[in-house]
This record gives C-alpha cells, sequence and structure tokens, in this order.
C-alpha cells in the first residue's frame, strides 16, 4: 500500500482528485483494514478506480454511493480484464472495500495510468557524507572560565614586560600625581546599557548533533530523571503490591468462608444432578422404546387399511347384480343374431336352388319361396 500511496502523489491525486471530488487523503492503512464506515470506504474504492480508468482513456461510468454493490465490482472487474490484468479475485472481494483484492486494483490501475503518461522511475542518487563521526573540537571557540583567567593572566604579564621595558616612564608617572577622573555619565543610564548590551557579548556556541559531550548531557539528564521517577515509582508500585496482596488474602478468606457455609448446598445439588443425569438416560430410553412401538403401530394400521379395501371390495362384488343384467342382456343379443344368421342363411339357401333350377330347366314346377316358414 506503501507503493500504491507513492504513485497516486506522484500522479497529484491530492489537487486532480481530492480536492474535486470533496475525498480525504489516504494514509498507507485505509485498505488493509475495514473501515467503520464500509460503504463510505467502498465508495472512496470505486470513485478512485473510475478516476484512474478515465485518466488511463477507459470510458467508465462514476457509480454512486448508493449504487448496487455487487454491479459496481463486477463492472470494475470486467475493465480490469479488459486491460488485460489477469484478475484471478472475485468480484465479492471488491465489494468488501479492502484486502488483497482492492490493493491489486489500485496497484495495476496505477501502473498502467503512469505507463501511460510516460513516467519513469530512476534509482536515487545518494550524496557522500565526508563528514566525519566526531566534530573537530575548536579550543579557542570555547569559552570557559579557565580560558577567561589564561586570557587575564596572559594580558597581565603583557602589561607587566611592558612596564618592565620602560622604567624611565614608569618613574615619572610615579613622580606626578595622577588626577581624580570625574565621571560624566548618570549610574542608571550606564547600568541600562549595560544591560542592553551584555547579552550582546555573550558567545553562543551552536550545538552539533554529532558532539558526543551532548549526548553525555543527554543521557546524564535522563539518568538523573529517571533515578528520581523510580523512585517514586517504586515507592508507589510497593504500596500498590500491598494492597493487591491484602485484597487477595481477603479474597482468598471470603471463598474459603462461602465454600464452608455452602458446602451442604454443593452435595445437594451436586446429587441432584446426578439424579437428573439418569432421569434423562431414562427418558432417552423410554423415547426410543415410544418410537420403534409408533413404528410398529403405523406399520399395523397401514396393514389393516390394505384388509379393510380387500374386504370392501369383495363384499361390492358379492352384493352387486349388474354382471348377472349384463349376462342376460348378451344372451337375448345372441338369440336375435341367431334368428337373424338363420334368415339369412335360408335366403342364400333359395337363392342357390333357384339358380341350379334355371341352369337345368323348367323340369318342376316350383312354388315361390315363403321366408315366413323360416322363422
Amino acid at each position: 500500500m506503501d507503493e500504491v500511496l507513492d504513485k497516486l502523489k506522484v500522479l497529484r491525486y491530492q489537487r486532480d482528485f481530492c480536492r474535486e471530488g470533496g475525498f480525504q487523503s489516504l494514509n498507507k492503512y485505509y485498505f488493509l483494514l475495514p473501515a467503520p464506515n464500509p460503504n463510505e470506504q467502498f465508495f472512496y474504492f470505486t470513485s478512485l478506480c473510475s478516476w484512474l480508468l478515465l485518466k488511463i482513456g477507459v470510458q467508465f461510468e462514476a457509480p454512486g454511493q448508493f449504487d448496487d454493490p455487487n454491479a459496481s465490482a463486477a463492472d470494475i472487474a470486467n475493465e480490469l480484464k479488459k486491460l488485460g490484468v489477469a484478475f484471478e479475485f472475485g468480484p465479492h472481494k471488491l465489494k468488501q472495500g479492502y484486502g488483497d483484492a482492492v490493493v491489486f486494483s489500485l496497484q495495476v490501475l496505477t501502473d498502467k495510468l503512469i505507463q501511460h503518461r510516460g513516467v519513469a522511475f530512476t534509482k536515487p542518487v545518494h550524496k557522500v557524507d565526508d563528514y566525519p563521526d566526531e566534530a573537530e573540537v575548536d579550543v579557542d571557540a570555547e569559552v570557559t572560565a579557565e580560558t577567561i583567567e589564561e586570557t587575564i593572566a596572559a594580558h597581565d604579564d603583557d602589561e607587566e614586560l611592558f612596564m618592565d621595558a620602560s622604567p624611565a616612564a614608569s618613574k615619572m608617572e610615579d613622580s606626578k600625581p595622577l588626577p581624580v577622573i570625574q565621571p560624566t555619565v548618570d549610574p542608571s543610564e550606564w547600568i541600562l546599557e549595560v544591560e542592553r548590551v551584555a547579552p550582546m557579548l555573550k558567545v553562543q556556541i551552536t550545538n552539533d548533533n554529532k558532539d558526543w559531550r551532548l549526548h553525555l548531557e543527554h543521557m546524564q539528564q535522563h539518568h538523573s530523571t529517571i533515578a528520581t521517577s523510580l523512585s517514586e515509582t517504586r515507592g508507589q508500585l510497593s504500596k500498590l503490591q500491598a494492597d493487591i496482596e491484602k485484597t487477595l488474602e481477603k479474597i482468598s478468606s471470603r471463598e474459603k468462608y462461602i465454600n464452608t457455609q455452602f458446602e451442604t448446598q454443593i452435595e445437594e445439588q451436586r446429587s441432584l444432578q446426578d439424579q437428573l443425569s439418569e432421569l434423562r438416560q431414562k427418558y432417552n430410553v423410554a423415547s426410543t422404546s415410544v418410537n420403534e412401538l409408533s413404528n410398529e403401530l403405523g406399520r399395523v394400521s397401514e396393514e389393516l387399511d390394505s384388509v379393510k379395501n380387500r374386504m370392501d371390495e369383495i363384499g361390492n362384488g358379492m352384493t352387486d347384480s349388474q354382471p348377472l343384467v349384463d349376462i342376460k342382456k348378451g344372451t337375448s343379443r345372441l338369440k336375435f343374431d341367431i334368428k337373424q344368421m338363420d334368415l339369412r342363411i335360408g335366403v342364400i339357401e333359395q337363392t342357390l336352388l333357384q339358380a341350379k333350377l334355371k341352369n337345368k330347366g323348367p323340369m318342376l314346377a316350383m312354388p315361390a319361396f315363403n321366408p315366413t316358414l323360416f322363422v
């Protein structure tokens, strides 16, 4: 995520995306962990992806905050696949608004946009550190009390040498009385001037972070503060330890008292629990037997129903006279059919006889055929 954030800064997303869209700047943990408001996090991700796609040159409509998250995630996954990205995550991973799929999508889109703009990254050039580990100490630059005394002593020695070299001048000065110098400056003004000029006369030496003396002073200061705070905290911790020990002793004594007071109730509870477990076992055994008997009852009831149905069918067949009526109707129909057949047979025999007689000639006078004789 750090690399993605650096690339977004190179692409000026704070100016072109955050200011125009009214979004806040990202941090490196925003898309790695779930946010308190998942809807806002997913909307930030979809808006950033749509901005990157538009900058690349893809016509992608920015989804709204209240659009279907499944459709928005599917559209982004499809656009990534169209760009030739091997997107192995499902759209439901993008719907979360955080995780590896989200970071991978942003990484790919930022790389595509940087490639589209032709931005080239080069290796950083580090300046050679030629500074020594410890700064060179200029003895003359340090103004201490010893150096001031040495300077004053040397100045006094120079004055003595000058005085020794000119004894005549000293004798002449000793012979003449020195005049008394009367000050002409107001003492109050003089004091004010001294107070004004005194800070300017102080020599200020800039602190060097690589100076071992500065580190030593810091170590001594920290050591003193730790020592003072340690003494205070040790006393407080000892008091706290004593209070905790007293409280634990009180709690242990109270536990013992409660155990002794409720020992009989605990034994009764144990016995009741044992009885309850036995009753549960009996109940389980009885419930299994009841289930078996209920299954047997269901099977017997099914057999009884089948026997009843069979008996009803047999009884209906014994009392029903419809088959006998059908038989009578069939016999009467057969008799009628037999009569019709006999009539047809007689007609056919008569026609055959007449045909034979015509063939032999009129030998005998035959009477006319009477069909009623065959009825």
